[in-house]
């Protein structure tokens, strides 16, 4: 009788602590980090980007998005988990636009590894300048001369007609789809020299 009294309490005792844990498991599931919401909201819009910081939650979605329907979505998760620190900034994107960025962005970066193999031109860099839908792109190309060295000016233009010529490659003109562009040449202290 003792054997089945110890058995009988010992089973009621587990399933005491299995519905504790079990329920204890449950809430702590139920709180879903920043990360975990924002890969949420990166599954169910167009997002191109997202950041965040301490005090702020900065979204980026394709302009085919309802930026208000997406704000509303992440501030009811951040309520719902607890997370009401945050003011979230919802901003759509052209999607054309950012077409035209990604690739000029990857034109440019070909270009650079393409000016730095050659030995002459291994410390030039590029700057970054926006993109604009209705402008030409405008390909920026630093130098570690500076404007009032002598040869500067013969030097960037050697730089202007190489990048120039490399963008006439027939893979680079698919690639930029016959968008127009303008080489740039800055001295190494930001100054324009071509």
């Amino acid at each position: 009788m003792k054997l089945v009294k110890r058995i009988v309490f010992l089973s009621c005792l587990a399933i005491l602590l299995a519905a504790c844990q079990n329920a204890d498991t449950t809430s702590k599931t139920k709180d879903k980090s920043l990360s975990t919401i924002l890969n949420d909201i990166s599954d169910k819009y167009a997002v191109v980007s997202v950041g965040s910081d301490s005090k702020d939650i900065d979204v980026e979605v394709e302009d085919t998005e309802d930026t208000n329907k997406v704000k509303a979505d992440i501030k009811r998760q951040l309520k719902e988990n607890r997370l009401n620190a945050y003011k979230v900034n919802v901003r759509e994107r052209n999607v054309k636009q950012l077409e035209k960025e990604n690739r000029w962005f990857d034109i440019e970066s070909k270009a650079l590894v393409h000016l730095q193999e050659n030995k002459e031109y291994k410390d030039v860099t590029t700057k970054k300048v926006d993109v604009t839908l209705k402008q030409p792109v405008t390909v920026a190309i630093i130098t570690p001369v500076s404007k009032s060295d002598d040869g500067a000016q013969e030097y960037s233009e050697k730089i202007k007609q190489e990048v120039n010529t490399f963008l006439q490659t027939k893979e680079i003109k698919e690639q930029s789809k016959g968008d127009s562009y303008k080489i740039v040449i800055y001295d190494q202290d930001d100054q324009v020299i071509s």
